[in-house]
């Protein structure tokens, strides 16, 4: 009898216990839940794509067609016939021989643009001088863009971007310390693999980045941020003799003395003015020899210089996120061929200010995402396979090349006038463009596992379905009588394809998906509350008590350290907290360490350790107080 009622006990017991049991299931199904829509939201992923671009792809583009002068007999078998159209060019036909690009790391937009633009004139404006006469020289194919670049604001990342012409996300910037080679198509690779020598120098990113594409590379190391000369010396070491050889088609030389200033002494210093100062030389030197062989026949005679950052930086010298002074940045764009001052594109008045010495500085925007596009339509090569950008209009316009129709995809009628003949020929260039992002859509919404949804696909295939179509009733026009209007509405119907598929691979892999955060940190809050409501009602059921914090033995130092613990995990939702992982990290271990030598001092406890802690930290107080001493000089250069 008496096994019986135990038996019988045992039985209720776990009747009671089942369902709790169940519960716990639940609770942990919604845990996974939860932590599935937070990453959902925060953790953006984009799928990279193997795949190349290549110029026999352009053969399936609609824009290849042959020129209207052809009869129609002839169309047909045009790319037998008209070897110039396969073998003279790719996709586009080169618009420059050579391209010149000069990078300075984390300029921000007021360092290039002139102080008139502003409201108060800060001590860092106007030092590029070199660029301002330039932009403002009458009859000067140069001119200074604002470039807005795409967070989040580290090196390695903005270096991707402007050669993939994609979007990285943030889960990318744990690479910043240690970055991978690109796999997927860039504009690096498609030079090499059409024939382009390139040279780099400076930066070693690049390198980690690109480690077999450089004809010629002298790299340096980049992440010593308390030296401000080092790569800036190699870089000018190298550079100079360059520009006077003939064995290379783009030069890139990356300067990183005005990021290592920012980090070290913030913008508003006298180190970042020197800085400044001693770029503005080094461009003035750089243009000059240039332009004493742009003559006719000269190495330089169409020679297209780039001076640009690849992103900015805050006042305190600090970048990664997405605010404006992270963002802006600047581009100097100068032609070496300069097209004729009657056939420049017209400039917007509004944008053009005067600078410090009365000259007209016209200021125009470009995204960082156009940048693979354009140069790969300037210098002839095939767009990365991957690239969303859109062939910039102004800076494409800069080339003299691009104002002469010959060689173009299609025929551009003789009898045009000259801007109507060069807007007719960037339509064939934003037809290829365009057709090269609708491709790489259709490709990746299939490929991706988290692609785009099918309105939205339907919008841009209906976008795209009408630029197509005006294009083609465009081209349909047999008498060379294409309007100026009708081309601009061609280009506009380009331009709105191209926008909405950048705004929406931005909502896509640039901007959190605040609402599908929110419900799963809201889940998860919710299941462990429920969870904990579980345990005490099965605590009580089973004679289980939880007991007191005094009796548990949790002392005020595990809280705490499980305080510090969560502050970390936290602190890694912000975007820009990679730049300052290790000063964060240190303060809180230094921090713990100080409240547990408080307490071993409060309770006599450990004192042997508290003594070699104590006479080593009188060490190295007194070591680093010398050294600030010694470098007080330095230090008292800052602004303040």
């Amino acid at each position: 009898m008496d096994a019986l009622l135990a038996w019988r006990r045992r039985t209720e017991e776990k009747g009671r216990i089942w369902p709790f049991l169940s519960i716990f299931f639940l609770i942990l199904v919604l845990h996974l839940v939860a932590i599935l829509l937070f990453a959902r939201g925060f953790l953006l992923t984009k799928t990279e794509l193997p795949y190349y671009s290549k110029c026999s792809d352009i053969s399936q583009s609609p824009c290849f067609q042959p020129p209207h002068s052809l009869p129609l007999s002839d169309k047909r078998d045009t790319p037998h016939r008209h070897p110039n159209i396969n073998n003279e060019r790719c996709w586009t036909k080169p618009a420059i021989d050579r391209l010149v690009i000069i990078v300075l790391d984390a300029l921000r937009f007021d360092f290039v643009a002139p102080s008139c633009l502003f409201e108060d004139k800060k001590p860092w404006m106007d030092k590029l001088q070199v660029l301002h006469k330039l932009a403002s020289r009458e009859g000067s194919s140069a001119r200074i863009f604002k470039a807005i670049a795409d967070p989040p604001t580290t090196t390695l990342q903005r270096l991707k971007g402007l050669t993939t012409g994609g979007l990285p996300t943030f889960i990318d910037v744990g690479n910043s310390f240690g970055a991978p080679a690109i796999l997927e198509d860039n504009l690096i690779s498609q030079l090499a693999q059409n024939g382009k020598r390139v040279v780099m120098m400076g930066d070693d990113t690049w390198l980690q980045l690109f480690p077999h594409h450089f004809n010629e590379c002298y790299p340096f190391p980049s992440f010593n941020v308390k030296d401000l000369h080092t790569v800036d010396n190699g870089c000018t070491k190298h550079l100079f003799p360059s520009l006077y050889e003939g064995d290379w088609d783009v030069l890139i030389a990356h300067f990183l003395g005005v990021d290592h200033a920012g980090h070290i002494f913030g913008v508003n210093s006298i180190p970042m003015v020197e800085k400044l100062e001693q770029y503005n030389i080094i461009l003035e030197a750089i243009v000059d020899g240039l332009e004493s062989q742009s003559g006719p026949g000269g190495l330089h005679e169409n020679t297209l210089l780039l001076v640009m950052g690849d992103h900015g930086q805050t006042i305190n010298g600090d970048h990664g996120g997405g605010n404006a002074e992270e963002v802006e940045t600047a581009i100097f764009a100068m032609g070496l061929k300069k097209p004729p001052s009657a056939l420049m594109l017209e400039c917007d008045t509004s944008s053009c200010p005067l600078d410090s010495d009365g000259g007209i500085v016209c200021i125009s925007s470009i995204q960082q995402l156009d940048f693979a596009a354009t140069v790969s339509a300037l210098l002839g090569v095939p767009f990365p396979f991957g690239s969303i950008g859109c062939v910039n209009s102004e800076l494409y316009a800069l080339a003299a090349g691009t104002w002469n129709s010959e060689g173009s995809v299609r025929g551009i009628c003789q009898n045009n006038s000259s801007t109507g003949a060069w807007m007719q020929n960037y339509v064939n260039v934003l037809c290829i463009n365009s057709w090269q992002v609708k491709r790489y859509i259709d490709v990746y919404s299939t490929s991706s596992v988290i692609g785009f949804s099918n309105e939205d696909l339907l919008h841009l295939s209906a976008l795209y379905a009408q630029a197509a179509e005006m294009n083609l009733m465009l081209y349909k026009n047999e008498s060379c009588l294409t309007s100026l209007p009708d081309l601009r509405m061609q280009i506009d119907a380009y331009f709105s394809f191209l926008e909405s598929v950048a705004e929406l691979a931005r909502s896509k892999w640039t901007q959190f998906n605040e609402k599908t955060m929110g419900i799963g940190f809201g889940m998860m809050l919710i299941s462990l509350l429920v969870h904990l409501l579980a345990i005490r009602r099965l605590g009580k059921l089973c004679g289980v008590y939880i007991v007191s914090h005094a009796r548990s033995g949790i002392s005020f130092g595990l809280t705490f350290s499980c305080l510090i613990v969560a502050i970390r995990a936290c602190s890694f939702l912000s975007n820009s907290y990679i730049l300052e992982e290790g000063k964060v990290t240190i303060f809180l271990a230094a921090t713990t360490g100080m409240l547990n030598l408080r307490y071993s001092i409060i309770k006599k406890k450990m004192l042997l350790e508290v003594g070699i802690i104590r006479w080593l930290s009188f060490i190295f107080v007194n070591t680093f107080t010398g050294g600030w001493v010694c470098s007080l000089d330095l230090d008292s250069q800052i602004f303040y």
